[in-house]
């Protein structure tokens, strides 16, 4: 019997995620980007966050083989994972199973809420413990089938602090006049002569043309993206009690160097933030969940983002 595939993009489907990938066809998928319950008892609505640690990473190994699967050969994998100081191991262990199946491309560190001279910036859950410090971070894991995945760095880069940064045609001119003899260029200019001058105008000029001079340079690994300040968290995310904010898929989606029309997965679509993404960055969607209630929310949160963000 032939096997039946289907592309019905733009819906959270009331359903188990293995269940509905494997109905994706082979290679279809641009990007996942998405966030699984972490076993730490969490209360969702429907789903038992609180399996025994082998069958939990067993029914993880069987969503990372069908995501791979549905992911084309130069597709993103973004995962990730909540750090608890009650099982700090979780994260690791949920990398370890993706391991078998994915090479990690780039291991970046989600900073919620960070303190620099002694001012604290971002959102954190504080803790009440004499042993523990507050979670501030969760992984956010890059898994690509190869590890040899082109991406679009610059997309999500910041700008360089210094003009001196971007001056790539003082930089040029400073190798090309200790390639013609000279310390440096005050050296240089003090010594060479009318023609060489000319020559080294000519040259930079030459070099230079069609180059185009970045002004931002990449952020590195630690992505400091807070949530937002909200007045009703009931209205904005729900009762789902595990969200991340729009802007971290946004990010993912960007650094992937994904273009429009592109396909974006979510096995676990929750409040609907990774579809909210999908359709600011002109992707379609496709997202599984298995609490009816988390659907009709997410679908909510989805018409009311867009009503209000015209």
């Amino acid at each position: 019997m032939k096997k039946i595939v289907s592309m019905e993009v733009n819906r959270i489907f009331n359903e188990d995620c293995i269940t509905g990938m494997k109905k994706l066809p082979e290679k279809s998928v641009d990007i996942c980007v998405t966030s699984p319950p972490y076993n730490l008892t969490i209360n969702y609505g429907v789903y038992d966050d609180n399996k025994p640690r082998e069958e939990y990473l067993g029914w993880l190994e069987e969503v990372f083989i069908e995501i791979k699967r549905c992911l084309k050969d130069d597709g993103h994998f973004w995962l990730n994972v909540g750090y608890s100081n009650v099982d700090p191991w979780v994260g690791m262990d949920v990398a370890q199973i993706a391991r078998k199946h994915f090479t990690l491309q780039n291991n970046f560190v989600w900073v919620k809420s960070i303190s620099i001279d002694d001012v604290t910036t971002g959102h954190f859950k504080p803790i009440n413990s004499g042993r523990f410090s507050n979670p501030t971070w969760e992984h956010l894991f890059h898994f690509t089938k190869n590890g040899n995945v082109k991406c679009d760095k610059l997309s999500v880069g910041v700008p360089y602090m210094y003009d001196s940064n971007t001056d790539k045609e003082s930089r040029l001119r400073g190798r090309l006049v200790k390639k013609m003899g000279y310390k440096n260029q005050k050296h240089f200019y003090n010594e060479a002569s009318e023609n060489e001058i000319d020559s080294l105008n000519q040259m930079v000029v030459d070099k230079m043309k069609g180059k185009v001079v970045e002004t931002k340079r990449c952020k590195g690994n630690s992505w400091f993206i807070p949530y937002d300040t909200i007045q009703n968290r009931e209205k904005h995310r729900g009762s789902h009690p595990a969200t991340y904010p729009i802007k971290l898929v946004d990010d993912c989606i960007k650094f992937s160097g994904i273009t429009k029309k592109g396909l974006l997965i979510d096995p676990f679509m929750g409040s609907g933030t990774s579809a909210i993404s999908a359709i600011n960055n002109g992707l379609s969607y496709i997202g599984y969940d298995v609490d009816d209630d988390y659907i009709s929310f997410a679908n909510d949160r989805i018409e009311d983002y867009f009503k209000n963000n015209k």
